[in-house]
């Protein structure tokens, strides 16, 4: 038999020297729990006998800003970043002789050679040589050249990039000399003088290029009076302009009082228009030149029927008259032959018919006979 302290599967039991008296120590860790909550009660109630009583939550001293008195975030650090940037940046000063103090000769030589050269391509560039040819003709020039054609050549080229990198444009420049140029050789004012005495002159009347009357100074009267014999527009210098390069007057200006009867017929220019178009569509066209067909033009096989006429238009017209009486004679023998069938057809109707009324007699008179032979033997 199996003891009675083992266990059923054979499982050893725990020894009982395992066993532990945890009894001690769970109550000595309970005395000195509850012995620090009842010291730390204490305190906290020394503390509320010493401190006024007070109830609900403590409100904030300060109160909430306006949202139209704050200012945008980090717009300090912003504007303290654009002055540092600004510190950065390199402003062009002009110093003297005070500020540089003694300068060498050979600096101050090597600084007028700079200035000159620098004078002489801002010479060049107005003048505008360097715009006589194009880079890709020079490249598709000939290598013949000698040297100083190509120092001229390399010249050209550098005026073209400083042109092209330049902050001025010449082109206006050179327009704006020639206007003053022309101003003052047709004895006008210069445009600065005239924007100054713009102020202290008196307005006139005058009658533009247009045959506007028009209140102005007595520079503009003359420039429209200008225009007005010229035929140039007011503003376009006369810079050796031929007269047939000139743009023609409009010949359509309405002077002095009118009365524009199109305003009130706007519909004629239209109707007029389309008058005009249909008398060209409604006019007779000129007889084109009589064209035929040439047999001989190409080679191929043609159908049955074909005829070809002759070229010569007197032999051409017999040939079609020909035609056309034999197609006559053909259509009436055709007729003819188609009244000869009809009357062919006539007769033998009338012959059938005929026919049709003697087989009807006789076959009447061979009833009534074999009816009368049948009656005579029934009697006898």
């Amino acid at each position: 038999m199996v003891p009675k302290n083992e266990s059923l599967y054979g499982t050893r039991k725990k020894s009982d020297a395992s066993k532990r008296d945890t009894t001690t120590s769970t109550t000595l860790a309970f005395t000195s729990h509850l012995s620090s909550l009842i010291s730390k009660e204490l305190g906290q109630s020394d503390t509320r006998d010493s401190s006024p009583a007070s109830r609900g939550r403590v409100r904030p001293h300060k109160t909430k800003e306006d949202i139209f008195a704050t200012h945008n975030k980090n717009t300090q650090k912003r504007a303290a970043a654009d002055l540092a940037d600004d510190e950065g940046k390199v402003f062009q000063t002009h110093k003297t002789a005070s500020d540089i103090g003694y300068v060498d000769e050979a600096t101050l030589n090597r600084s007028k050679a700079r200035m000159q050269e620098k004078a002489r391509l801002y010479a060049e560039l107005k003048k505008g040589e360097h715009l006589a040819e194009s880079s890709d003709e020079e490249d598709n020039a000939t290598h013949g050249h000698d040297a100083a054609r190509s120092k001229e050549r390399a010249r050209l080229e550098r005026m073209r990039k400083l042109d092209s990198n330049s902050l001025v444009d010449f082109d206006r420049k050179w327009a704006q000399e020639e206007r003053r140029k022309a101003r003052a050789e047709a004895g006008l004012p210069s445009e600065d003088e005239e924007d100054e005495e713009e102020e202290q002159e008196p307005l006139v009347e005058y009658t533009d290029e247009f045959g506007r009357t028009r209140m102005g100074t007595r520079a503009e009267a003359a420039e429209a009076q200008r225009a007005a014999l010229t035929g140039v527009p007011s503003g376009v210098p006369l810079v050796n302009t031929p007269t047939e390069a000139r743009p023609a007057r409009p010949s359509k200006i309405i002077h002095g009082p009118t009365i524009q009867t199109s305003a009130f017929n706007p519909d004629e220019k239209i109707a007029k228009q389309m008058a005009e178009i249909a008398a060209k569509r409604d006019r007779t066209p000129t007889p084109p030149p009589e064209t035929h067909y040439d047999a001989e033009h190409e080679i191929r096989t043609r159908g049955t029927g074909f005829y070809a006429f002759s070229k010569d238009e007197e032999t051409r017209q017999k040939e079609m008259e020909e035609l056309e009486k034999a197609r006559e004679d053909t259509l009436k023998e055709r007729e003819q032959g188609r009244d000869k069938k009809r009357k062919r057809d006539q007769a033998k109707e009338e012959r059938r018919k005929k026919i049709e009324e003697l087989r009807s007699k006789r076959r009447a008179e061979e009833f009534l006979n074999g009816l009368g032979g049948e009656i005579g033997n029934a009697e006898e």
